[in-house]
C-alpha cells in the first residue's frame, strides 16, 4: 500500500505531506484545488513519463516522494531490485524519490539507490494502478477485453507461459524462413551480426555499472581542484592546524576526566567527549584517505570522457537504456550467430524444434480456449448482478469470440495455422465484450453502443469483479465521472463493499 506521500513544487502544489491508511482515503475538494495533480504525483512516483511543464513557476525542479509497503507476492521483483543494488530495509518499505527539472533532466532512487527510470516502471506496476477520469475509455478498446477477461479469470500466469511459447514458436520460424530465402541473405544477417559483435567486444565492455561509476569519476576529475580545497580546508580544521577539533575533543575530555575526582559531575561529560574522539579521527582517517586517492589528473579526466561517449554511442545504436542493456545485447548477438550458423549445417534440427515448439504452442493456446470460454460465462452472470446494483438492471453483458484467420500457409508460417485457425500474439481468437443495453436490442459490440454513463458504471463492475488486478493499491480520480441521479447513489466500488473474495486492497 501507499503509506505517505511528499509532494514539492509541483505545478500548484508548493509543499504538500500526505500520510494514508488501510481502506479507503478520500480526498475531496473544488474544482480547480488540486486533486488531480496529487494523482499525477503518485504516477511519477510509479514512473510515469512527464515533461518539464509540472515544475513550480520560479522554481528549478519538482521532487515527489513516496513510500509504498513492499507486496509481499514479489519475491522475483524484490530479487532484480536488490540485484540492482537498492536496499530493503526491515519494514519491507520502498521509499521512492523522482525529480525533475526546468532543464529537462531527472533523477530516480529507491531507498536512496540513484536507479534508471525503466526500473521504476518495472516496480511501479506493482505497487500501484492508477485509474483516471478517463481510464473507462480502455473498455471502448475491443483489443483490451482479452486481457480483462483473464484477469478476472485468473489465467495471468497461463497466458504469460502462452506469450513465451509463442515467442520461442516466432523465433524458429523467422529463423527457418531466413534460410528457405537464401544463404545470401542469411550471410548478409550474419555479417551485420557479427560487426555489431565485434564492436561490442572491442569495447570490453563487462560492469553493468560501468557507466555510473564513470560519471561518477568524470564529476570528481571536473571539480577536482574545488574538493582538493574543501577537503584540505577539512582537514587543517579537524587535525593539523592549531586548534584542531580533534586534538581539542581529546585534550579537553582527558582534562574533565581528570577534575571528575573533585567533581562527579563531570564525568558524564568527560565521557562523552571520549566517545566523540573515536567517530571523528575515524572520520579523520577516511579524510586523509580521500584526500590521497583525489586525482586531478586531466588525462584521466580526456580518457574517461571518451569512454562515456563511446557507450553513449553505442545505448543509442541498439537502443537500450543502460550499460546492462549493452551486456544483454553482446550475449543476444553471440546466441544469434550461433544459433545461425547451427541452422545453416543442420537445418533439419531446425525443423524438428519448429515441430516441437509449435505443438507446445497450439496445446497451451487451446487450454486458454477452453478457460477462457468457460471464464466468459461466469463473468457475464457476476457482470449481470453488478450492473443491477448500478442502475443497468435490464443489461446484459456477453463475450464473443473470434477465431483469428490465417495470413500464411506456406513455408515455416504454415507452423502458425491448423484446422483453418491461426495463432495470434494472445492466442488463436480475439475477445469482445457485447452489451444488450435494453431487452430487445440485441447484444452489439461495447465499442460501439455504450455511452459515456454506461463506460463509467461498466469499468466499476469490471473493477469490481476483477478485484483490480494484483497491485496493493489502486489510485481513483473522479471515480464516478458520468455516473449520476439513482444510478451515483448506488454507485459501488470495490473499495465500499464487504467482499469476501477479495483480497484487502487500499484505494485512494
Amino acid at each position: 500500500m501507499l503509506r505517505d506521500l511528499h509532494v514539492t513544487d509541483l505545478a500548484l502544489i508548493e509543499d504538500l505531506t500526505l500520510e494514508f491508511g488501510p481502506g479507503l482515503n478520500v480526498i475531496s475538494g473544488e474544482t480547480g484545488a488540486g486533486k488531480s495533480l496529487l494523482q499525477r504525483a503518485v504516477a511519477m512516483a510509479l514512473g510515469v513519463r512527464t515533461g518539464t511543464e509540472i515544475v513550480r513557476a520560479g522554481k528549478e525542479a519538482a521532487r515527489v516522494e513516496a513510500r509504498f509497503a513492499w507486496p509481499p507476492e514479489c519475491a522475483d521483483l524484490e530479487e532484480r531490485v536488490r540485484a540492482r543494488g537498492v536496499p530493503l530495509d526491515d519494514e519491507d518499505d520502498l521509499r521512492v524519490r523522482r525529480t525533475v527539472t526546468r532543464a529537462g533532466r531527472g533523477q530516480v532512487a529507491m531507498n536512496g539507490k540513484t536507479i534508471p527510470l525503466a526500473v521504476l516502471v518495472e516496480v511501479g506496476a506493482a505497487l500501484a494502478q492508477l485509474q483516471g477520469q478517463h481510464e473507462s475509455l480502455r473498455l471502448s478498446q475491443a483489443e483490451a477485453h482479452l486481457g480483462m477477461l483473464d484477469d478476472f479469470a485468473g489465467l495471468g500466469e497461463r497466458a504469460a507461459e502462452y506469450r513465451r511459447l509463442y515467442a520461442e514458436l516466432g523465433d524458429r520460424v523467422a529463423r527457418l524462413e531466413a534460410l528457405e530465402r537464401g544463404a545470401a541473405d542469411l550471410e548478409r544477417r550474419l555479417e551485420i551480426a557479427r560487426y555489431d559483435l565485434e564492436e561490442l567486444v572491442q569495447a570490453g565492455i563487462e560492469d553493468a555499472a560501468e557507466g555510473e561509476l564513470l560519471a561518477g569519476e568524470r564529476a570528481r576529475l571536473r571539480h577536482a581542484d574545488r574538493l582538493a580545497a574543501a577537503t584540505a580546508e577539512a582537514l587543517d580544521r579537524l587535525y593539523a592546524g592549531e586548534a584542531a577539533a580533534l586534538a581539542a575533543v581529546e585534550h579537553h575530555g582527558a582534562r574533565l576526566r581528570d577534575l571528575a575526582e573533585i567533581d562527579p559531575a563531570l564525568d558524564t561529560i568527560a565521557g562523552g567527549l571520549e566517545e566523540a574522539s573515536g567517530p571523528l579521527a575515524e572520520a579523520v582517517r577516511e579524510l586523509q584517505g580521500y584526500v590521497d586517492d583525489l586525482d586531478a589528473d586531466p588525462q584521466r579526466l580526456e580518457s574517461v570522457e571518451e569512454r562515456l561517449a563511446l557507450l553513449d554511442r553505442l545505448l543509442r545504436k541498439h537502443d537500450v537504456g543502460d550499460v546492462a542493456g549493452l551486456v544483454a545485447r553482446r550475449a543476444e548477438l553471440e546466441s544469434e550467430i550461433a544459433l545461425s550458423e547451427r541452422d545453416r549445417s543442420d537445418p533439419g534440427a531446425l525443423r524438428e524444434e519448429l515441430a516441437k515448439a509449435a505443438d507446445a504452442a497450439w496445446t497451451v493456446a487451446g487450454e486458454l480456449v477452453e478457460e477462457r470460454r468457460a471464464a466468459s460465462g461466469r463473468l457475464a452472470e457476476r457482470m449481470r448482478e453488478e450492473l443491477a446494483q448500478l442502475g443497468m438492471e435490464e443489461a446484459r453483458f456477453t463475450v464473443e469470440f473470434e477465431s483469428l484467420a490465417p495470413t500464411s500457409t506456406r513455408g515455416a508460417a504454415a507452423a502458425l495455422v491448423r484446422d483453418g485457425r491461426a495463432l495470434g500474439p494472445d492466442g488463436p481468437h480475439r475477445a469482445e465484450f457485447f452489451l444488450e443495453a435494453n431487452p430487445g436490442e440485441g447484444a452489439r459490440p461495447l465499442v460501439r453502443v455504450a455511452s459515456g454513463g454506461e463506460l463509467s458504471r461498466l469499468m466499476l463492475a469490471l473493477r469490481n469483479v476483477t478485484g483490480g488486478g494484483s497491485v496493493p493499491t489502486l489510485v481513483f480520480d473522479e471515480v464516478d465521472a458520468g455516473i449520476g441521479g439513482a444510478a451515483g447513489e448506488k454507485r459501488c466500488p470495490p473499495c465500499l463493499r464487504t467482499a469476501p473474495h477479495l483480497p484487502p486492497r487500499d484505494h485512494v
